[in-house]
């Protein structure tokens, strides 16, 4: 069995990525910083001989010689979160070094086979429902002075300008090295069931709302969160992108099918449709809908072109009814995770 390297496994896209490896016959190697090491290597047992974790506190300037070893592929996605990095500089060159590091180091120890997690936002910041469609050889035309012009920036913008330069980054590396087969996977917003080796909402002594809220599934939440902010409506299953990412370590090299920049995107639904799922399969969860979502219009069209998924890599798309019926299901087993250790998830105040 191949040996693959991902970097960043304790999260939630992360723990599915090890899913589809072992699921596609691959022996994988998996990066956590050093706090969550003891934790992961228990959580990971779930697969036997089939996954190692190994610590890395440093992405950016660490050394992968002893983790390279044996390795034919790397996946990487580990990346700092927007608004929980110390400081925006170290967000942005977290991301940016942290990539070109175990890109560089890798291709030295003759690895040429590369998967990496970008965004769609890398493309777009416009996802109004007039917008043409997004191309697959476009850029979002942003720099690090928007970063550095605005006072205190919100953590979308940080996370564009971050996603932006690392991705750049990445690809100008690979124009330099044009025997490095690299496939970038920018999805959506995903959501979607947790994964074996993935406990962030179950674990510590209390739950924070506030950091939960800036996750991809935190902003699922907000579907069944009265008051709280309405959930994007253009998404993709997490199951989809961890899959891609494996997909890709097999997909045909550039030289026949152009460069591997991969966007992916469910159909699109209008709100009534997602309302209309829940109310036939979740009627229990009527009353919690969310308000500002229920009054949204019907009138979002679908801007995002993925035959590339299906034609690169030969990916066929979850249907959204699934990926929004197994995120509620598996945000309400979070809710009554806590609610059975005696500290209930104040959902009103959200």
């Amino acid at each position: 069995m191949s040996l693959v390297l991902v970097t960043g496994i304790s999260g939630y896209l992360g723990a599915h990525v090890v899913q589809q490896l072992v699921e596609h016959g691959y022996r994988v190697r998996g990066t956590v910083r050093s706090a969550k090491l003891a934790r992961h290597k228990e959580l990971y047992k779930v697969y036997g001989d089939s996954v190692e974790v190994v610590a890395v506190d440093d992405l950016a300037k660490g050394s992968f010689t002893d983790i390279l070893e044996g390795v034919t592929a790397v996946i990487h996605q580990a990346s700092p979160t927007p608004g929980r990095a110390p400081s925006v500089e170290e967000a942005l060159d977290g991301s940016i070094d942290g990539s070109l590091n175990i890109l560089g180091q890798a291709e030295k120890a003759g690895i040429k086979n590369f998967s990496y997690a970008s965004s769609l936002i890398s493309f777009t910041l416009d996802f109004s429902s007039d917008r043409r469609p997004v191309k697959d050889d476009e850029w979002l035309p942003i720099t690090r002075e928007a970063l550095t012009d605005v006072e205190n920036p919100n953590p979308r913008l940080i996370y564009a300008v971050q996603n932006v330069l690392s991705e750049r980054a990445v690809w100008d590396f690979v124009d330099k090295h044009p025997h490095v087969e690299l496939t970038s996977i920018n999805p959506t917003y995903f959501y979607g069931p947790w994964a074996p080796g993935y406990d962030a909402p179950f674990a510590g002594e209390s739950f924070n709302p506030k950091s939960f809220l800036l996750s991809s599934m935190g902003l699922a939440w907000g579907l069944i969160l009265p008051k709280g902010a309405p959930p994007p409506d253009f998404f993709v299953d997490v199951r989809d992108v961890a899959r891609a990412l494996v997909l890709a370590l097999k997909a045909p090299p550039a030289s026949q099918v152009g460069r591997k920049r991969i966007l992916l995107s469910s159909d699109r639904p209008q709100p009534s449709e997602i309302i209309a799922l829940i109310t036939q399969h979740r009627p229990e969860l009527l009353p919690r809908l969310n308000e500002r979502f229920q009054a949204a219009p019907d009138n979002v069209k679908p801007f995002i072109d993925i035959k590339r998924a299906k034609e690169v890599l030969g990916l066929e798309i979850i249907d959204w009814k699934k990926t929004i019926l197994d995120s509620v299901d598996a945000l309400l087993e979070m809710e009554e995770a806590w609610k059975a250790r005696g500290k209930p998830i104040e959902i009103e105040k959200l």
